[in-house]
Formats: structure tokens, sequence, C-alpha cells
């Protein structure tokens, strides 16, 4: 684990603690039928015919939970030992940077000590300076910041790093230490080790005896003091273990539904059905996929192919029941309970997709497994892209198809239940 200060630079590769939510969602609309709206529209609005089609029932905020997806997965690589020990391996792997010569110090060493170090990595691009981790007392944050402040005290910059995988390899308890690495090193190996010595600040020392042809461990040379740093992973690891991952996770799902945006319709004051024409006004010529020209410009076609029909080229069948509902209004879902076998059986419907206009915030997930166990089936949050498309105004909404139109039916709950 690697932090490295390069001309005012800082990074550092610190396991992510955010707390995340994971919620994936399938399109309620099958390509097929995303087609034919998708292609009403941009048709309509003459803009882009042929691109690709957006998922229609995709909530906003979902987009943020794939985020926190990414950044749950972080996360478990430091909580669970398979995904952390690929991470680590991934690690060791690039532990070294580049530089030919390493001074491990610490905070130890005091003011004046710590200066003499700095001092002399300054204006020397093959140094750099090495700590295990950062002061007690301070957050990792802060630590790395104290770090920096140090180096940037110096010009030209020294280069350094918080990297205590480094003291673990070249065994290093006390400092100053130097260490000085083989320049030839064999592709995807790691440096070895020429020289090193403990107790010195300067590096003209070990220099001449390597220049001399000497190498190995000199062992001390000078005043050495242990090291005041805590490895910055066993740091790391300590502070994960104290994490109450249960409360993270209730926090994300408790922030997922907070976050919510509901598109909430009234309820249907009376039974009302309408016909939505997806006719298109073409404004360039269409072809299939071979190149064949099926639609010209200034044409006016129907995207929609009725039922029993052969579909022509650019047409398609909507073959769904797309139906549109408040769970939280008792009546309502009291009515799909009669209203949904007798739409099974309309012709052209081969399955039914549903679509909540909200759920209860504070419930979360127990509103939404609810309303999922109560109709068996995946339920989806209402969005602006439907309300437009198919002109949703209130609830309870049933669309399907009926020849080359959208039915769009609205259901008066008062007279179908009481």
């Amino acid at each position: 684990m690697a932090a490295h200060i390069r001309f005012s630079k800082l990074s550092v590769l610190v396991a992510a603690l955010i707390s995340s939510s994971v919620f994936a969602s399938n399109s309620p609309l099958t390509s097929e039928d995303m087609a034919i709206i998708e292609q009403g529209r941009e048709l309509a609005e003459k803009a882009r015919q042929m691109e690709e089609l957006p998922v229609w029932a995709k909530n906003k905020n979902l987009d943020q939970s794939q985020v926190e997806a990414r950044q749950f997965f972080q996360q478990l690589q430091e909580s669970d030992p398979t995904l952390k020990a690929m991470a680590e391996r991934q690690a060791e792997k690039s532990v070294y940077t580049g530089h030919s010569t390493l001074i491990f110090a610490s905070y130890s060493l005091g003011k004046e000590g710590l200066k003499d170090v700095l001092d002399t990595a300054s204006g020397e691009d093959d140094v750099v300076v090495v700590f295990r981790g950062i002061p007690d007392g301070m957050s990792i944050g802060d630590g790395i910041k104290a770090v920096q402040k140090l180096a940037e005290q110096m010009d030209p910059v020294p280069n350094v790093v918080i990297n205590s995988v480094l003291f673990q390899k070249h065994n290093v308890t006390s400092v100053p230490t130097i260490v000085v690495l083989e320049e030839e090193t064999k592709p995807g190996h790691d440096p070895k080790e020429l020289a090193k010595v403990t107790g010195l600040s300067t590096l003209e020392w070990i220099r001449k005896e390597v220049d001399a042809g000497e190498s190995g461990d000199f062992g001390v040379r000078g005043p050495a003091v242990e090291i005041a740093e805590q490895d910055f992973i066993e740091r790391a690891k300590a502070q994960l273990a104290g994490i109450d991952w249960e409360e993270k996770k209730d926090q994300a799902v408790k922030r997922f539904w907070h976050n919510q945006q509901f598109n909430e319709r009234p309820r249907a004051p009376r039974y009302r059905e309408r016909l939505l024409d997806p006719s298109i006004y073409l404004s360039k010529d269409i072809s299939t996929a071979e190149g064949v020209v099926f639609a010209r410009k200034g044409e006016v076609i129907n995207p929609l192919c009725a039922h029993g029909e052969e579909c022509k080229p650019g047409t398609r069948q909507f073959t769904q029941a797309v139906i549109i509902f408040d769970p939280l209004d008792k009546k309502q879902m009291e009515l799909l309970t009669e209203l949904v076998p007798k739409v099974q059986q309309e012709r052209g419907v081969q399955r039914v997709t549903y679509i909540a206009t909200q759920f209860e915030r504070d419930s979360g997930w127990d509103s939404y497994k609810h309303v999922t166990d109560t109709v068996d089936a995946p339920v989806y949050l209402l969005t602006p892209d439907v309300v437009n498309r198919f002109q949703v105004e209130y609830t309870p909404t049933v669309i399907t198809a009926q020849g080359n139109n959208f039915l769009v039916r609205e259901f008066d709950v008062k007279e179908a239940v009481e």
C-alpha cells in the first residue's frame, strides 16, 4: 500500500470506507417494445432514428446505486479474504516506485532529523523517502496531508511515499535506514537490495561503498531510533474491523428510498379509454441492416404491427399489457386482483408488466417486497419517460395494443370495486 509525493503531488492507495447499496433493475419493457416508442419519439422530433435505445423504466437514482456498487466492491476487497488476497497480490506487483535509493524515515526522528532526511532527498530524482504509516492520533487523511506538508517545505520537493510493504520487504525496524537497489532488474521482477545501512541520513558514505564494489547490509553506522508510526496496512485493517457493516448497509438502504423521486398520479375519476397513434413523420430514409431502404423521407409510417399481421420491416408487435398503479391505494390493489386475470386473456397479451407510482418511504424495501409478493411479479417504478410517452394521467392505467394503436384505459376504482 503506497502513497507517493512527486513534485508536490500526493497519491495514496487507501481502502474506500464508503457505505453503499446495490440495487439492480431490468427494464420492464423488452428491447422490441422499447424500439416501437423510441423510434416514434426520435423520428417525431426529427432527431436520431437508429441510435441505441434508453431503458424506459430506469430511475435516475439507480445510476448512483451503480456507483455505490463499485464502491461496495472496493469495500469487500478489504473484508472478504479472497478478494483481499487478490488485491494485495496486485499491490505487491507495483510496490516499488522506480527509485534506485530508499531512505526509510519516521516522525520519531524529530523535526531536525526529518529535515535532514528530506533535505538529502531533495533534488535527487532517484531517491524516495519512505514512511511506514501516519502519526498516532491523526486520521488517515490528516496524516497524509502532514507528510505532504513536510515534503513541500523543501525546494525542490523530494519524493515521499507511505509504503509499509517496503519496510517489511527490507526488514527495516529502525530509522534512518538507507537501501540502495540494483539498477538492472529483470522485467516483471522486483529490484534486488544491493546495499543497506542504518543510522545515516546522508548518501555520501553508502554511495562511496557501492562505487567501491561493496554490497550487503552494513549494519548500524550512526544513531537510530524506533519507528513511531503503526504499519499503514495494519492500521487500515484495524479501522475496517471496527466498522459496523450492517449499519452501513442499513444507512445505504434508507438513503436509497429517501432519494427516490416518485411520479405519483391521482386516482382515475371515471373509466376512460384513449387510442394513441404511434405514426411518425420520417425526416430521413430508414434502411434495414442490409442497407435496403424500406421507408422514405417525408413518409408517415406506423411502427406498430397489429396482432395477426405480417410485420413489415421497421414495425413490431407490442405483446404486453402495462399496468400502472398506486400500490398504496388499497382499492386499486383490490381492483388489480379482478383486472389482471381478464387482461391476461386479451388478444395479443403475452405478459403483464407492473409499474408502481410510489412505495412507502419509511418501510422502503419491505414495502417493495410486499407489493411484489402481492402481484407475484417484479414491480418497476414509474418514470417521467413512460409518463410522457403514454400520456399517463391517472391510475390505475392499462396500456395494450389495439390494431395499429396503443389502447390506454383508465379504470374507475369506485365503480369497479364498490
